[in-house]
């Protein structure tokens, strides 16, 4: 299919003005991209790759107008195309340039994943408010650090884990009633990107795809069952296809203390020609509901039926990506803490193969607490 047919389709889905910072950012063009006059002067991005161009790039040129004062990046390249097309002033050097900046009050945080924690904790230092992209660590003793100076300092926090602040996600929590008492069954099918094997995600110290993608699901997961109290102990299997590539074409069943059933299942055995694609399915008390790419929602209630549509196609990111600047939607933050705990506990398991394993949000929880605690 033609570039021309792709661009097009894109634009059913996402919308003319998202289409064209991701069309933009693909091919780096050499131009500035429309925006709004100037209503703040005090964002910074560290890491210019796609995600930053196309997703925090635009959301915050849509709602600020020019409003990034500077952008770092170690690949000096994808540095200059981004200011260039966010019309940026600041180029730093380094990442130490960019934080002695007076006037460098919010840092949207978008490199590699296994150095979001080391900049994050090195902005926090200076009272500089961070918004960490997912992962928010890919090690303990990142997530250890990172916390310790985030209880230390005064300045602000916040993760990439956009789905909660999706609009079916947010439909659902609406309608659907909660039993303090009731199990949850939650399954996520993810048609991924496929990887290729020299791709960065693919480095040891990045975590392998758990952390790169599959944190976001388990991030779900831990999101919908506070709705009603987060069990505690859950038991995990995986099933991978393949033993060399055992965080790619992956199954994660969890089964909780709490009669809670969850099954994420990680598919890339094709590149999707519209880009990551979910299933999400959700049974809870007298309420069944699929969500389907969130672009649509069917929620069953007894005899009750709710459709919804979503257009442009929202995973989240605008909320998401605005949690320094607005209150409409409120993320508990420890929520991020107990499945980033998770998250890491799953890596670990498929670094070693190990296929089956139990855990314990209290005592990992507590075990983070005392490693925080004493330095």
């Amino acid at each position: 299919m033609s570039q021309a047919a792709k661009l097009l389709r894109f634009m059913a889905i996402y919308g003319p003005g998202r289409t064209i910072f991701k069309a933009a950012g693909r091919m780096r063009l050499p131009i500035a991209l429309p925006s709004l006059p100037r209503r703040r002067d005090d964002i910074g991005i560290v890491g210019c790759g796609q995600f930053a161009y196309a997703t925090i790039g635009y959301f915050l040129r849509r709602e600020f107008g020019r409003c990034v004062r500077s952008c770092y990046d170690v690949d000096a390249a994808a540095q200059a195309s981004l200011a260039r097309a966010l019309s940026v002033p600041g180029r730093p050097a380094s990442f130490e340039q960019q934080l002695d900046d007076a006037g460098l009050k919010t840092l949207y945080i978008a490199s590699n994943h296994a150095s979001h924690a080391d900049y994050a904790s090195l902005a926090l230092q200076r009272g500089i408010d961070v918004y960490v992209e997912k992962p928010i660590a890919v090690r303990h003793d990142q997530l250890v650090a990172l916390l310790r100076t985030a209880r230390s300092r005064r300045a602000r926090m916040w993760a990439g884990y956009n789905r909660p602040f999706a609009s079916a996600i947010l439909t659902l929590r609406r309608q659907m009633p909660i039993d303090p008492t009731g199990g949850f069954t939650l399954q996520c099918f993810v048609s991924g990107h496929r990887i290729a094997p020299d791709h960065w995600y693919r480095r040891p110290e990045e975590g392998t795809r758990i952390c790169g993608n599959v944190g976001h699901w388990l991030d779900l997961m831990v999101h919908v069952l506070a709705w009603r109290g987060l069990p505690d102990r859950l038991d995990i299997s995986l099933t991978w296809a393949d033993e060399r590539e055992p965080d790619d074409n992956l199954g994660i069943n969890i089964a909780s203390d709490r009669g809670d059933l969850v099954s994420v299942v990680l598919s890339s055995r094709n590149e999707p020609f519209e880009g990551i694609n979910e299933t999400i399915c959700v049974q809870h008390g007298e309420t069944t509901c699929k969500i389907d790419d969130f672009r649509r929602l069917v929620l069953w209630r007894g005899a009750q039926r709710l459709r919804r549509r979503y257009w442009p196609k929202d995973v989240g990111h605008r909320l998401a990506i605005l949690q320094p600047f607005q209150n409409r939607v409120v993320r508990d933050w420890h929520e991020v803490e107990l499945s980033t705990l998770l998250m890491l506990h799953i890596a670990e398991m498929v670094r070693v193969r190990r296929r089956q394993s139990f855990f314990s949000f209290q005592d990992s929880w507590a075990t983070l607490r005392h490693d925080i605690e004493i330095p």
